[in-house]
């Protein structure tokens, strides 16, 4: 079963009986294909890590952790940002992720082109894609097929 990141994000964490936080981001390892950890904040104090190992359960209604979470470790700033094919040409951008709830896996990317193509055909969801690191963050390259097959479908 998956779940959409946006539904996740703002979610309570929960450790033992406490709350220690919400979830204010998610870090892609850097492979683009699993979810590294967890970006914890309760209030306006410093962010803690919930590395995935830590992650027992993601609810509908919290993030259920099996320690607390501790401090940030250095590379956990990785984004899915720009979204490529891979000749280099710049389609869009990712806007939004589907996790496997149980393997923390990322299954599908919400892919927009801007405002106008959102309006007229709708966001993309795109399975199959690879990542290399850019300036921004990490690059989502879509393979040919992936794109042009859901190009046609929209026509």
């Amino acid at each position: 079963m998956t779940v959409r990141l946006g539904r996740i994000l703002g979610l309570p964490a929960i450790c033992g009986e406490r709350v220690v936080g919400h979830v204010e981001r998610a870090v892609p390892d850097e492979t683009g294909q699993h979810v590294q950890g967890f970006v914890i904040r309760r209030g306006l104090g410093s962010a803690k890590w919930a590395d995935h190992s830590a992650v027992s359960v993601v609810g509908d209604v919290s993030v259920i952790l099996a320690r607390r979470p501790g401090r940030v470790p250095k590379g956990s700033d990785a984004l899915l940002s720009a979204v490529k094919d891979e000749g280099g040409l710049t389609l869009g951008r990712v806007t939004d992720w589907w996790i496997s709830r149980d393997t923390l896996d990322i299954t599908a990317l919400e892919v927009t082109l801007g405002l106008m193509e959102d309006l007229t055909s709708g966001r993309r969801t795109v399975s199959r894609w690879t990542v290399k690191r850019g300036e921004d963050g990490l690059i989502v390259l879509l393979p040919r097929e992936e794109w042009e097959e859901r190009k046609e479908e929209t026509q």
